[in-house]
């Protein structure tokens, strides 16, 4: 399931090209990977709030466990999931958990992928490209149908750089939502050489500070923001590198991930966020790799 990572490309991000260090990088990316799931796994996330469960079990998927292996988190989860999935983008996000853990259905006694998918109005699902993007992404892992409206709605939404975390093109974009959106247009089957993907790659390019983004331009960069542009370009199937290489320069020999370089913050978000990209492991393709 695991796939050397692609490195290189043109200004435009639209030619793909294999570099000499991509072959290297991807087994440290794996190693990294494991180390902080197994990080993640030493954690009390029976505790944690429900959105953090969900994200652990998907990652946890994504770094190589069974289905089988998920279904006692799971279980754990479903005691949290009702009062945690009152926005499409929360729902989104016990359906993926589900699927990471092989099941479909009912969870707890409610059906998440149906209230999902009546969320949808008109193509919109919820007020932010959290919940549109989060949505769209879990449509695909269920193997459900990603409606075209949906779609239309997300590439209408772009203001001439990227999305802001509003959807209204006349607000500043950011990094963190346009990465998002590529991610959910990819799974939408929507062509990486799309111009609406083409081009909100090259803006995340132009946003980078160093090694490493941050969710708006002028910060300093952070684990969490450069994980998303990663998912981003690995959905696209462009070169994520740089940003990989940033995320292994703050992994901790506890294999905790920090989130920047002068302060530590959250390494549990920090850490459920990296791994994903360093297996190479995309959701616009269902947990298939690319």
């Amino acid at each position: 399931m695991r796939r050397p990572i692609i490195a290189g490309a043109t200004a435009a991000l639209a030619i793909i090209v294999t570099a000499p260090g991509a072959l290297s990088a991807a087994p440290a990316n794996h190693r990294v990977a494991e180390k902080a799931t197994t990080w993640l796994m030493h954690q009390a996330v029976s505790t944690m709030p429900a959105g953090q469960q969900a994200d652990i079990i998907a990652t946890r998927r994504m770094a190589g466990a069974s289905p089988t292996s998920l279904q006692g988190a799971l279980a754990t989860l479903a005691q949290r999931a009702r009062a945690y999935a009152t926005t499409p983008g929360a729902t989104a996000k016990i359906v993926i958990a589900q699927r990471a853990a092989g099941t479909s259905g009912a969870l707890g006694g409610r059906d998440y992928l149906r209230q999902l998918e009546r969320s949808n109005a008109g193509g919109r699902y919820g007020l932010s490209a959290f919940d549109q993007c989060l949505s769209m992404v879990a449509l695909r892992v269920a193997g459900r149908p990603i409606p075209p409206a949906a779609v239309a709605v997300l590439t209408g939404s772009r203001s001439d750089a990227g999305w802001s975390f509003s959807l209204t093109p006349s607000d500043p974009p950011d990094v963190d939502s346009t990465s998002m959106a590529v991610v959910a247009l990819r799974a939408a089957r929507v062509p990486a050489s799309d111009p609406a993907i083409r081009d909100a790659l090259t803006w995340l390019e132009s946003q980078r500070a160093g090694a490493g983004w941050t969710v708006f331009s002028g910060g300093a960069p952070s684990t969490d923001s450069t994980a998303l542009v990663a998912r981003a370009q690995v959905a696209a199937g462009v070169s994520a590198g740089v940003g990989l290489a940033f995320i292994r320069g703050l992994a901790e020999p506890s294999g905790a991930i920090a989130n920047t370089r002068t302060a530590p913050e959250s390494r549990l978000l920090a850490t459920i966020a990296s791994v994903p990209p360093l297996t190479g492991i995309s959701l616009a393709n269902g947990f298939r790799a690319g």
